[in-house]
């Protein structure tokens, strides 16, 4: 285990089997938090499972495929163990069913390993907010598996657009990591609401929540 940077104003553990991840990951971090903020790196679960009993952690960052390991097993045993524990998953999987299954066992966060430094950033702020985040390369695939069959008439833009909306993110942001103005979010989104018979953001984000749509 190894600690970068100073004296903690936030802790943060990073799991993850490979160490050159662990050590870029780990500096790109320290580089965008407050300063003060520490990032204990682990590669095994059991390591990162023993620290606990020695530090309190604010944010867990891990890999969901280490061989070996049980990553599931460790996201249900934080949520259990630790309530307010940020968790979030960063992996080269792109499976749907595993971004779904993460998420449901009570992650906060999925994101895939070839994100940018600015889409890591909002989704640090989006989850210590209390919203749900997951990067925007995977929306789409998430979207398009979700409703398969069941789609309501929504287009498949709409379905992205819907997604999004439920995870908190707002309509510049949206914008942004869909590649389209802030107009035509707009004009999916009336369009969503039209076709699914809701009136508010608030019945959006509840629509997605009771659908079990993240």
């Amino acid at each position: 285990m190894y600690t970068k940077g100073n004296k903690s104003a936030g802790r943060i553990m990073l799991v993850d089997d490979h160490t050159l991840f662990l050590e870029g990951f780990s500096g790109i971090l320290i580089q965008m938090l407050p300063p003060g903020t520490t990032v204990d790196i682990f590669s095994t679960i059991d390591t990162a499972k023993a620290a606990f009993k020695k530090a309190s952690y604010g944010i867990l960052i891990t890999d969901l495929n280490m061989p070996g390991q049980n990553v599931m097993n460790f996201i249900a045993f934080c949520r259990r163990n630790y309530k307010d524990l940020i968790i979030m998953i960063v992996s080269s999987s792109t499976d749907t069913n595993a971004i779904r299954n993460c998420l449901a066992a009570g992650a906060n966060a999925y994101l895939s390993k070839s994100v940018n430094s600015a889409e890591i950033k909002q989704a640090l702020a989006y989850t210590m907010s209390g919203k749900k985040f997951v990067s925007a390369d995977l929306s789409g695939k998430l979207a398009d598996h979700i409703f398969s069959g069941q789609n309501k008439g929504l287009t498949n833009k709409e379905q992205e657009v819907l997604i999004l909306i439920g995870t908190g993110k707002r309509t510049k942001e949206i914008a942004d990591m869909l590649f389209i103005s802030p107009v035509t979010v707009m004009t999916h989104k009336r369009s969503i609401m039209q076709k699914l018979d809701l009136h508010s953001t608030v019945e959006l984000v509840r629509y997605v929540i009771n659908n079990n749509l993240i």
